[in-house]
C-alpha cells in the first residue's frame, strides 16, 4: 500500500534522515520506535508533506512518486488519502469539538454542512465522545482533546493515518483512553504509522515495528520478530533500556 525508498532530509546541513526505507501493507500498524533524535517525527512529516523530503520515492495505492518534485496539486490529492494526529492535538481553541472535526471537512473538502456534521458526529462517537460535540477544548480533559484530534482524522475516511507520539503530552492517566482508541481503529483495519514511545502498545497491537537511530532505519520487522528474535545489538539495549524504566516505576 505504502513503500518508501531512500528517503533523505537535511536542515541546516545536518542530515536528519540518511537514507530510510519502510514499507506496509493495507490494514498493517506500523509501530515507529527509537531514542529521541532519531529521526521518527522527521520520517512522519516527510510522508504526509509537513516537511518536503531532500531524495526519496514514495509508491502509494499503486502510484510511484518522487518526494522532492511532487507538485502542489498532486500533494493536495495525495493528502485527501491521509490523515496526520499531533503531538499537542493542534484544535482550534475558538470552536467546538464538532466544529474541529467539521473544518477540514467544510472547507478543505467543499462537503455541505449538514453531511460534513453528519460525518463528525459518527466519528466522535467512535472515540467515546458523542455527549461532547458541543464542548471547546479548554472544557475537555488532554486525553479527550487527542481523541477529538483522532476524529477529526478519522471523519476524513483517509487510507492511512499518521500518528506522532499521539500520547507524549497525556498526563499517565489519561494515555490509556487514546491508546485505546488506536487499538480499536487496528481491529477494524485501519492503516497506521505510530510514533511511539509505548513499548507494551508496540508489542501488542501493531503488525510490524521500524527502529531508528541516527536518521537510519535500522530494523523493520514484523512485530513478533522484532521483540523475539531480535539480532541487532542496538535495538536489544534499547530495550532493555525501556525495561529497566517499566521496572523502576
Amino acid at each position: 500500500m505504502l513503500e518508501v525508498k531512500g528517503l533523505r532530509k537535511s536542515f541546516g546541513g545536518s542530515e536528519i534522515l540518511k537514507g530510510v526505507d519502510l514499507s506496509i501493507g493495507k490494514g498493517d500498524v506500523l509501530a515507529v520506535l527509537g531514542p529521541s533524535g532519531g529521526g521518527k517525527t522527521t520520517l512522519l512529516r516527510c510522508l504526509n508533506y509537513l516537511e518536503r523530503a531532500d531524495a526519496g520515492t514514495m509508491t502509494f495505492l499503486d502510484r510511484t512518486m518522487d518526494m522532492p518534485t511532487l507538485s502542489r496539486k498532486d500533494v493536495a490529492a495525495y493528502r485527501r488519502h491521509t490523515a496526520f494526529v499531533f503531538q499537542s492535538f493542534n484544535l482550534f481553541a475558538n470552536k467546538t469539538a464538532l466544529q474541529n472535526v467539521t473544518e477540514g471537512l467544510i472547507v478543505a473538502r467543499k462537503m455541505p454542512k449538514r453531511e460534513a456534521e453528519e460525518r463528525a458526529m459518527a466519528a466522535l462517537e467512535r472515540v467515546g465522545l458523542a455527549d461532547k460535540g458541543s464542548a471547546y477544548p479548554s472544557q475537555l480533559s488532554g486525553g479527550q482533546q487527542q481523541r477529538v484530534a483522532i476524529a477529526r482524522a478519522v471523519a476524513g475516511q483517509p487510507d492511512v493515518i499518521f500518528f506522532d507520539e499521539p500520547t507524549s503530552a497525556l498526563d499517565p492517566e489519561l494515555i490509556g483512553g487514546v491508546l485505546d482508541v488506536i487499538r480499536a481503529l487496528a481491529e477494524d483495519g485501519m492503516t497506521m504509522i505510530v510514533v511511539t514511545h509505548e513499548i507494551n502498545f508496540a508489542r501488542n497491537v501493531s503488525t510490524r515495528v521500524l527502529f531508528m537511530d541516527g536518521g537510519k532505519a535500522l530494523a523493520e520487522e514484523p512485530t513478533a520478530a522484532f521483540f523475539q528474535e531480535q539480532k541487532l545489538e542496538r535495538v536489544q539495549s534499547f530495550l532493555r533500556s525501556l525495561d529497566r524504566k517499566e521496572g523502576e516505576l
